[in-house]
């Protein structure tokens, strides 16, 4: 039978629920739309149904666009080096005399690529895009290799939408997202550009969406193994992840701290005999190390990236640099790590509550900025961050969140409406460096709309000051 509970995790108000646990209230009834008259609720479900109809149409014709003609260059790079993979051959191409990567050096890459047909053609000279994931990402890609690439990129574009779709989907259940959130985030995920540019380069993060969607549901039910487990594969393909063993120790949830980190090292151990020590030797040696310096772009949205590119754009370093100093990017992670620490609050929240919520939220957030190299494909990740706040500010539903909703509202557009082809010649030089920034603007905003919403929940609930190193 339906029972009236307090859910408490993310909104405030009182609604009516199955019994089932985990479900998502997927009923629109007047009292859910907080501030909006009774008598206007069914007008405002007919004008959501038909902005998340357009905004699905429009994807749609996209992705049967991308599915006849894209050329999903990113995959085409993983594909190409799945077969040299599995012929035996090198599959990096590490360029160790150049601080980031160029044209092609490797023969057997450009060979596979003409045959394969997945080279990449600019006027003056054509390519394929360099393979810089793990040796253990091979483990997805090699099952590729045994088709042809035409017949591949369609699966894993399929996949890739699949993936999208079950961590939404997954995200929105684990938080008992209401109907009203949901419509919003399924809009905006339709029309959110890390998600579009992810899937029109075929990359790897929407694999990584569904790994860290599913992390969160298991480790917000309290299944501590299974979380590590999924989280410790997502850091063999993937570093980036690995920020999230880091909140889990600062939280001393070692448990699925040492599983996460014991499944990452044995993934890396189990492709070293399978791909070849020498591309593993290859990948820490030359490959990941070129990642640990900021490239001077204003398509890198890290803070280490916004540092990097600023200095060079003022002329504080030179014009012709390609990456930034080392000290840059520790500097910058190491501040935004620090930040973070401190913000975090103690004691340590319940899993299911809001607060600990949008502490995964702001992980989330933390990733693209302390990173030293963050594009935009990377900020697909922040699609939970968006879910998470998004349902506090619905639930709750009060005038004194408008500070935070303005954040979050610019952040989202920012970001996900504004896409990377906003940037011009023209701003690489001198002060107008500062507009190119845009995307950076929009993590700092979102970094600052949860901070303020996890501010006032303390003051509310009477847990005192944030956490000191």
């Amino acid at each position: 039978m339906p029972t009236s509970i307090h859910i408490g995790c993310c909104r405030s108000t009182s609604v009516t629920m199955e019994t089932a646990p985990g479900r998502m209230d997927t009923h629109l009834s007047p009292e859910k739309i907080p501030g909006i008259p009774p008598r206007l609720s069914h007008a405002v479900l007919v004008v959501l149904v038909l902005i998340v109809a357009t905004f699905a149409v429009r994807f749609g014709m996209d992705m049967i666009l991308l599915a006849s003609k894209g050329e999903m260059r990113d995959f085409a790079a993983c594909y190409t080096a799945a077969v040299v993979a599995r012929a035996g051959g090198a599959f990096y191409d590490p360029q160790p005399g150049r601080p980031w990567f160029a044209e092609n050096e490797n023969r057997d890459l450009i060979a596979a690529a003409r045959r394969l047909g997945t080279l990449h053609r600019h006027e003056e000279f054509e390519h394929v895009h360099i393979f810089s994931y793990p040796p253990a990402m091979m483990f997805f890609m090699l099952p590729f290799s045994f088709i042809s690439f035409h017949v591949a990129k369609l699966i894993w574009l399929a996949l890739s939408l699949f993936a999208m779709g079950w961590g939404m989907w997954l995200v929105g259940r684990t938080i008992h997202s209401h109907t009203l959130s949901s419509f919003c985030m399924v809009s905006l995920a339709l029309i959110f550009q890390p998600v579009r540019n992810t899937l029109e380069l075929g990359q790897v993060n929407a694999l990584m969406f569904i790994l860290l969607a599913v992390f969160f549901a298991l480790y917000r039910g309290g299944r501590d193994v299974p979380a590590g487990l999924v989280l410790g594969l997502s850091i063999a393909i993937r570093l980036h992840p690995a920020m999230l063993v880091l909140y889990l120790m600062w939280r001393r949830e070692f448990r699925t701290a040492v599983v996460a980190l014991a499944t990452a090292v044995a993934v890396t151990l189990l492709a070293v005999p399978i791909f070849g020590l020498d591309q593993s030797v290859i990948y820490f040696t030359q490959v990941a190390p070129k990642f640990a310096r900021a490239l001077v772009s204003v398509e890198n949205h890290s803070l280490a990236g916004f540092l990097a590119t600023i200095g060079s754009g003022l002329g504080v370093t030179p014009a012709d640099q390609e990456v930034g100093s080392p000290w840059t990017a520790r500097i910058a992670a190491g501040l935004v790590l620090a930040m973070t620490a401190v913000l975090l609050a103690r004691p340590v929240p319940a899993r299911r509550s809001c607060t600990a919520d949008l502490e995964f939220a702001l992980v989330l957030v933390l990733i693209p900025l302390a990173t030293p190299n963050a594009t935009i494909n990377h900020l697909i990740l922040l699609l939970p961050s968006y879910w998470i706040l998004c349902e506090r500010l619905l639930g709750e539903g009060s005038t004194g969140d408008l500070l935070v909703s303005s954040l979050a509202g610019l952040s989202a557009i920012l970001i996900g409406v504004v896409n990377d082809f906003y940037t011009h010649p023209l701003l690489s030089k001198g002060l107008l460096v500062f507009i190119a920034e845009i995307k950076f603007y929009g993590l700092v905003l979102l970094y600052a709309a949860i901070v303020s919403l996890l501010f006032k929940i303390r003051r509310s609930e009477g847990l005192g000051a944030p956490a000191r190193l």
